[in-house]
């Protein structure tokens, strides 16, 4: 296994998920909260994270994040490298075809949600 990449994100208040919910089947990744409030999607249970809280999302788990209301939120994510190089390579592409190649290539997929 590779090293960890420790990232702080400084997200801005923004309505529904940050990311469509998704699955990294080789990598773990895990949250926490600084400042603010963080919604987490951890299986098909959403819970909502304070400043001090942590979640650790094992390897095959559906996840997704969220800021709730209107206040921004300060996050340390923690992540393998390919994880945090799929973000960045997230960032690089525009068309559905290219993002699916992307999650492919990177050994996660994103994940329908039915109800």
């Amino acid at each position: 296994m590779g090293d960890f990449v420790i990232q702080r994100w400084d997200l801005d208040p923004y309505p529904g998920d940050m990311a469509p919910p998704h699955v990294h089947h080789a990598s773990d990744e895990g949250f926490c909260v600084l400042e603010g409030r963080l919604e987490v999607l951890l299986g098909r249970e959403r819970r909502v994270l304070g400043p001090g809280e942590h979640v650790v999302v094992p390897a095959g788990t559906t996840h997704t994040f969220a800021t709730v209301g209107d206040a921004p939120v300060s996050v340390l994510a923690v992540m393998t490298e390919e994880i945090d190089a799929l973000v960045a390579a997230l960032h690089q592409v525009s068309t559905p075809a290219e993002r699916d190649a992307v999650w492919a290539s990177f050994r996660s997929a994103p994940v329908a949600m039915d109800g």
